[in-house]
Protein backbone atom coordinates (compact mmCIF):
# COMPACT_ATOMS: atom_id res chain seq x y z
CA UNK A 1 0.00 0.00 0.00
CA UNK A 2 1.57 3.22 -0.59
CA UNK A 3 1.68 6.09 1.60
CA UNK A 4 -0.47 8.64 2.20
CA UNK A 5 0.39 12.13 0.52
CA UNK A 6 1.03 14.64 3.47
CA UNK A 7 -1.83 15.30 5.86
CA UNK A 8 -4.27 12.57 4.51
CA UNK A 9 -6.02 10.13 6.38
CA UNK A 10 -7.96 7.16 5.67
CA UNK A 11 -11.25 7.12 6.46
CA UNK A 12 -15.01 5.64 5.94
CA UNK A 13 -18.24 6.69 4.69
CA UNK A 14 -19.52 6.24 7.60
CA UNK A 15 -17.25 8.26 9.88
CA UNK A 16 -18.14 11.11 7.21
CA UNK A 17 -21.54 11.36 7.71
CA UNK A 18 -24.77 9.42 8.24
CA UNK A 19 -26.33 7.34 5.35
CA UNK A 20 -29.60 6.57 4.80
CA UNK A 21 -31.21 4.29 1.98
CA UNK A 22 -34.49 5.36 1.00
CA UNK A 23 -37.68 3.95 0.20
CA UNK A 24 -40.63 4.34 -1.81
CA UNK A 25 -44.44 5.34 -0.85
CA UNK A 26 -47.21 3.35 -1.73
CA UNK A 27 -49.20 4.56 -4.73
CA UNK A 28 -52.26 3.37 -2.59
CA UNK A 29 -51.83 6.08 -0.22
CA UNK A 30 -52.25 9.05 -2.44
CA UNK A 31 -52.04 11.53 0.77
CA UNK A 32 -48.51 10.99 0.42
CA UNK A 33 -47.99 12.62 -2.50
CA UNK A 34 -48.24 16.43 -3.27
CA UNK A 35 -45.86 19.44 -3.99
CA UNK A 36 -43.81 20.06 -1.08
CA UNK A 37 -40.77 17.36 -0.44
CA UNK A 38 -38.38 16.73 -3.36
CA UNK A 39 -38.93 12.74 -3.97
CA UNK A 40 -35.69 11.63 -5.97
CA UNK A 41 -35.13 8.67 -8.42
CA UNK A 42 -32.34 7.52 -10.42
CA UNK A 43 -33.93 9.12 -13.44
CA UNK A 44 -34.15 12.32 -11.24
CA UNK A 45 -30.04 12.35 -12.10
CA UNK A 46 -29.97 13.94 -15.37
CA UNK A 47 -27.02 14.90 -17.45
CA UNK A 48 -24.04 15.13 -15.02
CA UNK A 49 -24.81 18.51 -13.34
CA UNK A 50 -23.55 18.82 -9.67
CA UNK A 51 -26.97 19.47 -7.96
CA UNK A 52 -30.27 17.79 -7.98
CA UNK A 53 -33.00 21.10 -7.98
CA UNK A 54 -35.99 19.66 -10.38
CA UNK A 55 -37.15 16.56 -9.72
CA UNK A 56 -40.23 14.99 -11.24
CA UNK A 57 -42.02 13.89 -7.79
CA UNK A 58 -42.76 15.54 -4.60
CA UNK A 59 -44.26 14.47 -1.17
CA UNK A 60 -46.96 15.99 0.89
CA UNK A 61 -46.81 17.34 4.24
CA UNK A 62 -48.31 13.99 5.45
CA UNK A 63 -45.84 12.32 3.22
CA UNK A 64 -43.06 14.17 5.16
CA UNK A 65 -44.30 13.09 8.23
CA UNK A 66 -44.90 9.50 7.10
CA UNK A 67 -41.17 9.56 6.16
CA UNK A 68 -39.74 11.50 8.78
CA UNK A 69 -36.67 9.29 9.53
CA UNK A 70 -35.77 9.42 5.60
CA UNK A 71 -35.64 12.97 4.99
CA UNK A 72 -32.82 13.93 3.40
CA UNK A 73 -31.90 17.73 4.59
CA UNK A 74 -30.31 20.08 1.85
CA UNK A 75 -26.50 19.94 0.62
CA UNK A 76 -26.10 16.14 1.51
CA UNK A 77 -24.77 13.62 -1.03
CA UNK A 78 -26.96 11.32 -2.88
CA UNK A 79 -25.61 8.04 -4.89
CA UNK A 80 -27.96 6.00 -7.12
CA UNK A 81 -26.37 2.07 -5.70
CA UNK A 82 -28.37 -0.63 -8.33
CA UNK A 83 -28.06 -2.08 -11.24
CA UNK A 84 -27.64 -0.24 -14.72
CA UNK A 85 -27.87 3.29 -13.05
CA UNK A 86 -25.25 3.32 -10.61
CA UNK A 87 -22.99 5.67 -9.62
CA UNK A 88 -24.91 8.73 -10.18
CA UNK A 89 -23.68 11.31 -7.50
CA UNK A 90 -25.16 14.38 -6.87
CA UNK A 91 -25.75 17.22 -4.29
CA UNK A 92 -29.58 17.84 -3.53
CA UNK A 93 -30.34 21.14 -3.67
CA UNK A 94 -33.59 20.99 -1.58
CA UNK A 95 -34.88 18.68 1.54
CA UNK A 96 -35.81 15.37 0.24
CA UNK A 97 -36.61 11.64 0.45
CA UNK A 98 -35.27 9.33 -2.12
CA UNK A 99 -36.24 5.99 -3.34
CA UNK A 100 -34.34 2.49 -2.27
CA UNK A 101 -32.25 2.90 -5.05
CA UNK A 102 -30.62 5.64 -3.48
CA UNK A 103 -28.01 5.85 -0.69
CA UNK A 104 -27.71 9.13 0.07
CA UNK A 105 -24.74 10.76 3.09
CA UNK A 106 -25.96 13.07 5.78
CA UNK A 107 -22.59 15.10 5.83
CA UNK A 108 -20.23 15.74 9.42
CA UNK A 109 -19.60 19.46 8.15
CA UNK A 110 -17.71 20.14 10.61
CA UNK A 111 -14.62 18.13 9.32
CA UNK A 112 -16.08 17.10 5.90
CA UNK A 113 -16.89 19.26 2.78
CA UNK A 114 -20.28 18.14 0.92
CA UNK A 115 -18.75 19.04 -2.43
CA UNK A 116 -15.82 17.46 -1.75
CA UNK A 117 -17.41 14.23 -1.02
CA UNK A 118 -19.35 14.40 -3.93
CA UNK A 119 -16.49 14.87 -6.48
CA UNK A 120 -15.15 12.26 -4.32
CA UNK A 121 -17.97 9.45 -4.98
CA UNK A 122 -18.04 11.15 -8.90
CA UNK A 123 -14.03 9.95 -9.57
CA UNK A 124 -15.03 6.43 -7.35
CA UNK A 125 -17.30 4.94 -10.19
CA UNK A 126 -15.07 1.73 -10.18
CA UNK A 127 -15.19 1.39 -6.52
CA UNK A 128 -18.52 1.27 -6.16
CA UNK A 129 -18.77 -1.05 -8.83
CA UNK A 130 -16.35 -2.94 -7.44
CA UNK A 131 -18.03 -3.73 -4.25
CA UNK A 132 -21.28 -4.11 -5.60
CA UNK A 133 -23.30 -7.19 -4.43
CA UNK A 134 -23.67 -9.32 -7.26
CA UNK A 135 -25.70 -12.09 -5.52
CA UNK A 136 -28.98 -10.71 -6.68
CA UNK A 137 -30.51 -10.09 -10.33
CA UNK A 138 -29.06 -6.92 -10.22
CA UNK A 139 -25.43 -5.46 -8.81
CA UNK A 140 -26.79 -3.28 -5.69
CA UNK A 141 -24.84 -1.62 -2.44
CA UNK A 142 -26.65 -1.63 0.10
CA UNK A 143 -26.38 0.15 3.51
CA UNK A 144 -23.80 -1.58 5.01
CA UNK A 145 -21.82 -1.55 1.88
CA UNK A 146 -22.19 1.99 1.62
CA UNK A 147 -21.00 3.22 5.08
CA UNK A 148 -17.73 0.82 5.01
CA UNK A 149 -16.35 1.89 2.17
CA UNK A 150 -13.00 3.83 2.86
CA UNK A 151 -10.90 6.42 0.84
CA UNK A 152 -8.12 8.44 1.28
CA UNK A 153 -8.74 12.35 2.27
CA UNK A 154 -7.03 15.53 2.74
CA UNK A 155 -7.69 18.07 5.42
CA UNK A 156 -10.59 20.01 5.44
CA UNK A 157 -9.24 23.18 4.30
CA UNK A 158 -7.65 21.69 1.62
CA UNK A 159 -11.36 19.73 0.99
CA UNK A 160 -12.76 22.62 0.64
CA UNK A 161 -9.92 24.00 -2.20
CA UNK A 162 -10.38 21.02 -4.28
CA UNK A 163 -14.42 21.69 -3.79
CA UNK A 164 -13.68 24.86 -5.11
CA UNK A 165 -11.01 24.56 -7.95
CA UNK A 166 -13.48 21.57 -9.16
CA UNK A 167 -17.19 24.26 -8.68
CA UNK A 168 -15.65 26.55 -10.52
CA UNK A 169 -15.45 24.03 -13.71
CA UNK A 170 -18.97 23.07 -13.14
CA UNK A 171 -20.46 26.77 -12.14
CA UNK A 172 -19.08 28.05 -15.66
CA UNK A 173 -20.52 25.07 -17.42
CA UNK A 174 -24.02 25.60 -15.86
CA UNK A 175 -24.06 29.00 -16.97
CA UNK A 176 -23.10 28.10 -20.40
CA UNK A 177 -25.90 25.71 -20.38
CA UNK A 178 -28.50 27.74 -18.95
CA UNK A 179 -27.61 30.56 -21.76
CA UNK A 180 -27.84 28.20 -24.34
CA UNK A 181 -31.58 27.15 -22.83
CA UNK A 182 -32.39 30.98 -23.29
CA UNK A 183 -30.96 31.13 -26.67
CA UNK A 184 -32.93 28.11 -27.85
CA UNK A 185 -36.30 29.26 -25.97
CA UNK A 186 -35.15 32.29 -28.27
CA UNK A 187 -35.66 30.82 -31.68
CA UNK A 188 -37.96 28.58 -30.58
CA UNK A 189 -40.17 31.88 -30.30
CA UNK A 190 -39.11 33.50 -33.22
CA UNK A 191 -39.61 30.42 -35.40
CA UNK A 192 -43.31 29.83 -33.40
CA UNK A 193 -44.29 33.34 -34.07
CA UNK A 194 -43.34 33.46 -38.07
CA UNK A 195 -44.23 29.99 -38.96
CA UNK A 196 -46.70 28.87 -36.77
CA UNK A 197 -48.89 32.25 -35.91
CA UNK A 198 -47.75 33.57 -39.18
CA UNK A 199 -46.50 36.88 -37.77
CA UNK A 200 -43.71 37.09 -39.67
CA UNK A 201 -42.12 40.15 -41.02
CA UNK A 202 -43.91 42.38 -43.46
CA UNK A 203 -46.98 39.71 -43.10
CA UNK A 204 -50.21 41.36 -45.17
CA UNK A 205 -52.35 38.91 -43.16
CA UNK A 206 -53.81 37.49 -46.64
CA UNK A 207 -54.25 34.17 -46.14
CA UNK A 208 -55.65 31.12 -48.60
CA UNK A 209 -56.89 27.40 -47.72
CA UNK A 210 -54.97 24.53 -47.67
CA UNK A 211 -54.89 20.97 -46.65
CA UNK A 212 -53.71 22.08 -43.13
CA UNK A 213 -55.41 25.03 -42.96
CA UNK A 214 -54.86 29.00 -43.37
CA UNK A 215 -51.70 29.56 -44.49
CA UNK A 216 -50.27 33.24 -46.26
CA UNK A 217 -50.39 34.05 -49.11
CA UNK A 218 -47.02 32.52 -51.43
CA UNK A 219 -46.55 30.05 -49.06
CA UNK A 220 -47.53 26.38 -50.19
CA UNK A 221 -48.34 22.62 -48.34
CA UNK A 222 -45.45 20.25 -49.44
CA UNK A 223 -44.03 16.94 -48.33
CA UNK A 224 -40.67 16.89 -45.63
CA UNK A 225 -39.14 15.24 -48.61
CA UNK A 226 -39.18 18.31 -50.54
CA UNK A 227 -36.71 20.29 -48.58
CA UNK A 228 -34.71 17.36 -46.67
CA UNK A 229 -32.43 14.43 -48.02
CA UNK A 230 -33.07 11.95 -45.59
CA UNK A 231 -31.41 8.59 -45.09
CA UNK A 232 -30.96 5.82 -42.09
CA UNK A 233 -28.22 5.41 -40.39
CA UNK A 234 -25.58 2.72 -41.37
CA UNK A 235 -26.00 -0.64 -39.16
CA UNK A 236 -22.58 -1.58 -37.15
CA UNK A 237 -21.93 -4.75 -36.01
CA UNK A 238 -20.99 -5.08 -32.32
CA UNK A 239 -17.35 -6.77 -33.11
CA UNK A 240 -16.64 -3.61 -34.66
CA UNK A 241 -17.17 -1.21 -31.91
CA UNK A 242 -14.67 -0.14 -29.63
CA UNK A 243 -15.28 1.64 -26.00
CA UNK A 244 -12.46 4.12 -25.38
CA UNK A 245 -11.60 6.67 -28.83
CA UNK A 246 -8.10 6.72 -30.35
CA UNK A 247 -6.29 9.23 -32.73
CA UNK A 248 -8.23 7.97 -35.89
CA UNK A 249 -11.87 7.06 -34.33
CA UNK A 250 -15.29 7.97 -35.08
CA UNK A 251 -17.84 8.58 -32.62
CA UNK A 252 -20.55 6.56 -33.03
CA UNK A 253 -23.65 8.86 -32.53
CA UNK A 254 -26.91 6.57 -31.57
CA UNK A 255 -30.56 7.43 -30.04
CA UNK A 256 -29.19 7.64 -26.63
CA UNK A 257 -27.22 10.84 -28.20
CA UNK A 258 -31.21 12.38 -28.51
CA UNK A 259 -32.30 14.65 -25.40
CA UNK A 260 -36.05 14.15 -24.34
CA UNK A 261 -37.86 17.22 -26.29
CA UNK A 262 -34.91 17.72 -28.58
CA UNK A 263 -31.42 18.63 -28.09
CA UNK A 264 -27.66 16.62 -28.77
CA UNK A 265 -25.92 15.35 -25.38
CA UNK A 266 -21.98 14.40 -26.03
CA UNK A 267 -22.15 12.68 -22.59
CA UNK A 268 -23.83 9.72 -23.53
CA UNK A 269 -20.75 8.75 -25.68
CA UNK A 270 -20.13 5.45 -25.55
CA UNK A 271 -19.10 3.60 -28.81
CA UNK A 272 -16.47 4.27 -31.19
CA UNK A 273 -15.26 2.84 -34.54
CA UNK A 274 -12.11 2.99 -36.20
CA UNK A 275 -12.01 5.50 -39.55
CA UNK A 276 -10.41 2.67 -41.34
CA UNK A 277 -13.25 0.51 -40.92
CA UNK A 278 -15.33 3.53 -42.58
CA UNK A 279 -13.27 4.27 -46.08
CA UNK A 280 -16.69 3.21 -47.74
CA UNK A 281 -19.25 4.55 -45.20
CA UNK A 282 -18.51 8.65 -46.09
CA UNK A 283 -22.26 8.91 -46.55
CA UNK A 284 -22.85 8.00 -43.02
CA UNK A 285 -20.20 10.63 -41.19
CA UNK A 286 -21.54 13.46 -39.68
CA UNK A 287 -21.01 17.68 -40.42
CA UNK A 288 -21.69 20.47 -39.37
CA UNK A 289 -25.93 21.58 -39.17
CA UNK A 290 -26.75 17.13 -39.54
CA UNK A 291 -30.20 17.25 -37.78
CA UNK A 292 -30.12 13.68 -36.40
CA UNK A 293 -34.29 11.75 -35.51
CA UNK A 294 -35.03 9.25 -33.19
CA UNK A 295 -36.25 6.26 -35.14
CA UNK A 296 -37.17 3.87 -32.09
CA UNK A 297 -39.11 4.06 -28.84
CA UNK A 298 -40.59 1.82 -26.41
CA UNK A 299 -44.21 1.42 -26.38
CA UNK A 300 -45.00 2.59 -23.07
CA UNK A 301 -42.67 6.03 -23.37
CA UNK A 302 -42.39 7.11 -26.67
CA UNK A 303 -41.10 10.16 -25.55
CA UNK A 304 -38.19 10.23 -27.99
CA UNK A 305 -39.83 9.46 -31.20
CA UNK A 306 -39.59 11.99 -33.57
CA UNK A 307 -37.60 14.57 -31.67
CA UNK A 308 -33.73 15.18 -33.14
CA UNK A 309 -30.55 16.67 -32.38
CA UNK A 310 -28.71 18.83 -34.15
CA UNK A 311 -24.82 18.04 -34.68
CA UNK A 312 -22.01 20.99 -34.42
CA UNK A 313 -18.76 18.88 -35.30
CA UNK A 314 -17.58 18.02 -38.58
CA UNK A 315 -16.49 14.30 -39.17
CA UNK A 316 -16.44 13.68 -35.38
CA UNK A 317 -19.49 11.59 -35.31
CA UNK A 318 -20.73 8.06 -37.53
CA UNK A 319 -24.40 7.91 -37.63
CA UNK A 320 -25.75 4.43 -36.29
CA UNK A 321 -28.98 2.61 -37.33
CA UNK A 322 -31.96 3.71 -35.69
CA UNK A 323 -31.24 7.11 -36.38
CA UNK A 324 -32.46 9.30 -39.18
CA UNK A 325 -30.11 11.49 -40.95
CA UNK A 326 -31.64 14.61 -42.16
CA UNK A 327 -29.23 17.50 -44.61
CA UNK A 328 -30.99 20.96 -45.50
CA UNK A 329 -31.89 20.56 -49.60
CA UNK A 330 -31.82 24.32 -49.53
CA UNK A 331 -33.61 24.76 -52.52
CA UNK A 332 -36.15 27.22 -51.07
CA UNK A 333 -33.62 28.57 -48.56
CA UNK A 334 -34.70 26.46 -45.60
CA UNK A 335 -31.51 25.18 -43.59
CA UNK A 336 -30.88 23.54 -40.37
CA UNK A 337 -32.43 26.66 -37.66
CA UNK A 338 -35.98 25.89 -39.10
CA UNK A 339 -35.57 22.31 -40.09
CA UNK A 340 -34.72 21.39 -36.18
CA UNK A 341 -37.28 24.09 -34.83
CA UNK A 342 -39.54 22.55 -37.14
CA UNK A 343 -38.69 18.62 -35.94
CA UNK A 344 -38.96 19.09 -32.67
CA UNK A 345 -42.10 20.65 -32.68
CA UNK A 346 -44.71 19.37 -31.06
CA UNK A 347 -47.11 19.67 -34.26
CA UNK A 348 -45.11 17.60 -36.45
CA UNK A 349 -44.39 15.17 -33.43
CA UNK A 350 -47.80 14.47 -32.75
CA UNK A 351 -48.51 13.82 -36.31
CA UNK A 352 -45.32 11.41 -37.03
CA UNK A 353 -46.56 9.34 -33.75
CA UNK A 354 -49.83 8.76 -34.97
CA UNK A 355 -48.24 7.24 -38.19
CA UNK A 356 -45.40 5.17 -36.32
CA UNK A 357 -45.80 1.52 -36.28
CA UNK A 358 -46.60 -0.09 -33.07
CA UNK A 359 -45.43 -3.25 -31.28
CA UNK A 360 -43.25 -3.70 -28.31
CA UNK A 361 -41.10 -1.10 -29.92
CA UNK A 362 -42.88 1.71 -31.88
CA UNK A 363 -40.92 2.70 -34.99
CA UNK A 364 -41.05 5.11 -37.50
CA UNK A 365 -40.79 4.13 -41.28
CA UNK A 366 -38.43 6.45 -43.57
CA UNK A 367 -41.39 6.59 -46.38
CA UNK A 368 -43.11 7.97 -43.14
CA UNK A 369 -40.90 10.51 -42.03
CA UNK A 370 -40.53 11.60 -45.91
CA UNK A 371 -44.07 11.92 -46.63
CA UNK A 372 -44.87 14.18 -43.21
CA UNK A 373 -46.82 17.46 -44.67
CA UNK A 374 -45.49 20.90 -43.64
CA UNK A 375 -45.95 24.46 -44.62
CA UNK A 376 -42.92 25.56 -46.98
CA UNK A 377 -42.86 29.58 -46.62
CA UNK A 378 -41.60 31.20 -49.52
CA UNK A 379 -37.73 31.98 -49.95
CA UNK A 380 -37.58 35.32 -49.21
CA UNK A 381 -39.08 34.64 -45.51
CA UNK A 382 -36.82 31.80 -44.78
CA UNK A 383 -33.84 33.54 -45.62
CA UNK A 384 -34.97 36.39 -43.59
CA UNK A 385 -35.31 33.25 -40.69
CA UNK A 386 -31.64 32.31 -41.26
CA UNK A 387 -30.60 35.80 -40.85
CA UNK A 388 -31.91 35.99 -37.72
CA UNK A 389 -31.25 32.36 -35.90
CA UNK A 390 -27.91 31.47 -37.61
CA UNK A 391 -25.48 33.69 -34.98
CA UNK A 392 -28.03 32.27 -32.34
CA UNK A 393 -27.26 28.70 -33.25
CA UNK A 394 -23.30 29.95 -33.68
CA UNK A 395 -23.68 31.44 -29.94
CA UNK A 396 -25.02 27.65 -28.82
CA UNK A 397 -22.27 26.19 -30.79
CA UNK A 398 -19.53 28.43 -29.21
CA UNK A 399 -21.15 27.83 -25.53
CA UNK A 400 -20.85 23.94 -26.38
CA UNK A 401 -17.38 23.96 -27.59
CA UNK A 402 -16.52 25.68 -24.36
CA UNK A 403 -18.59 22.75 -22.05
CA UNK A 404 -17.04 19.85 -23.75
CA UNK A 405 -13.48 22.08 -23.34
CA UNK A 406 -13.90 22.65 -19.77
CA UNK A 407 -15.71 19.17 -18.99
CA UNK A 408 -12.80 17.74 -20.25
CA UNK A 409 -10.32 19.31 -18.30
CA UNK A 410 -12.12 18.85 -14.80
CA UNK A 411 -12.84 15.27 -15.77
CA UNK A 412 -8.75 14.91 -16.16
CA UNK A 413 -8.27 17.02 -12.95
CA UNK A 414 -10.88 14.81 -10.80
CA UNK A 415 -8.78 11.70 -9.96
CA UNK A 416 -5.43 13.15 -9.85
CA UNK A 417 -7.14 16.03 -7.21
CA UNK A 418 -8.97 13.04 -5.04
CA UNK A 419 -5.85 10.61 -5.20
CA UNK A 420 -3.38 13.86 -4.22
CA UNK A 421 -0.77 12.99 -7.49
CA UNK A 422 -1.57 16.83 -7.48
CA UNK A 423 -1.86 19.05 -4.34
CA UNK A 424 -3.74 22.88 -4.74
CA UNK A 425 -0.85 25.10 -5.18
CA UNK A 426 1.72 23.18 -7.61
Amino acid sequence: MSSLPDGWVETSLGDMGKAVTGKTPSKNNLEHWGDILDFITPTDFKGDGKFLSQVDRKLSDEGRTAFKRLVIPSKSVVVTCIGSDMGKVAINKNDCVTNQQINSLIINQDKYNADFIHYLLKASYKVLRLYADGGSTMPIINKSTFESLTFEIPPLPEQKAIADMLSSFDEKIALLREQNNTLETLAQTIFKEWFVNFNYPDATGEMVDSELGEIPKGWRVGSFDEVVEFSNGYAFKAKELIKEPTNNSFAVFKMGHIKKGGGFNPAKTKDYVEKEKCSKLSRFVLKKGDILMCMTDMKDSTSLLGHTALMFDTEAYIVNQRVGLIRARNEVNIDYPWLYMLTNSMEFISDLRKRANSGVQVNLSTSEIKDSKIIIPNKQINTDFDEQAKPIFEKIQNNEVQIQSLSKTRDALLPKLMSGSIRIGE
